[in-house]
């Protein structure tokens, strides 16, 4: 695998860099085979996942910036492992929210070009922007917020998202979502962005009921930056009352004014739930789940 030499951001600060990136990172995860009953994902960095199933592969928030420019993304702590342009061939992608660290408008239009064939699952109060991106409206799958999408053999259960509050239209159609996904006999759930509200935990719950065969939670992707995210306390209180198989916490280590530390996560769950898997992923490595387990 290949080693550049770590840039620094613009603080002096050496960037992160990924365990895997580039065509090593392309090439390992198109060549991993994943069974029934088993999970594979790759970090690449903030809420920003590649994940595969023995059915279908597909990207979740995946979003870029060019850390080598002049200007405001300098600041940055982290190198990206992929360039949107160089993705490994995705079924779908899901985005949680309009923030472009989620709906990233570098990344949505040029894995739509890269990848003629990909569909967008979108909160539906952001269909129009992604479509302004030039992404065609029939690679959109609009996300209502509190149902399913079925997309064959990936299914899919919208939450909505606090992100600070809950923001519905009219509609119901919610600002920022939360999707708990159903592939080969394994369920995950990413919570974009987002506090707890009243009923949060139970609606998790019972979306893994209502899109698999069995009631509990595989893996939670779960965000312990706190400010207007899970705290690395909230993320735990989550984990106490909907008892995930697995946990890896998220969203940190790229912004310097909204990072933390996960060690804070590590000393919570070990306090107050020592027999909790979980792991604390590296940007680009792969982490294998299987057999209610976490590798």
């Amino acid at each position: 695998m290949s080693s550049p030499v770590s840039t620094l951001n613009n603080q002096g600060i050496a960037r992160t860099m990924p365990v895997c990136r580039d065509a090593d990172l392309v090439e390992e995860f198109s060549e991993s085979i994943v069974e029934e009953g088993e999970m594979k994902l790759w970090w690449l960095t903030q809420a920003s996942w590649l994940v595969k199933t023995a059915t279908v592969s597909i990207a979740i928030d995946p979003w870029w910036r060019d850390v080598h420019c002049e200007g405001h993304w300098q600041k940055l702590l982290g190198e990206y492992p992929l360039h949107p342009s160089h993705f490994p061939r995705l079924d779908y992608v899901l985005c949680t929210h309009w923030h472009d660290d989620h709906l990233c408008p570098e990344s949505i239009p040029r894995l739509a070009e890269a990848q003629p064939w990909l569909k967008f699952v979108i909160p539906s109060r952001s269909v129009e922007l992604v479509e302004s991106w030039g992404v065609p409206s029939e690679n959109i799958i609009s996300a209502h917020g509190h149902g399913p999408i079925d997309l064959g053999p990936l299914q899919v259960w919208c939450i909505p998202a606090a992100h600070e509050e809950l923001d519905f239209d009219e509609t119901g159609a919610s600002w920022y979502l939360g999707y708990v996904l159903h592939s080969s006999g394994v369920s995950l759930f990413h919570m974009g962005d987002g506090q707890p509200w009243p009923g949060w935990h139970s609606a998790i719950k019972k979306a893994v009921a209502r899109i698999s065969s069995s009631d509990e939670l595989d893996i939670a992707l779960l965000c312990i930056n706190g400010n207007d995210n899970l705290s690395h306390k909230q993320a735990v209180d989550l984990v106490e009352k909907v008892r995930p198989k697995a946990v890896i916490p998220m969203h940190y280590g790229m912004d310097p004014g909204n990072t933390v530390e996960p060690e804070i996560f590590v000393e919570e769950i070990e306090q107050r739930a020592p027999s909790q898997s979980f792991i604390i992923a590296k940007v680009g490595e792969k982490i294998s789940y299987s057999n209610g387990g976490i590798l």
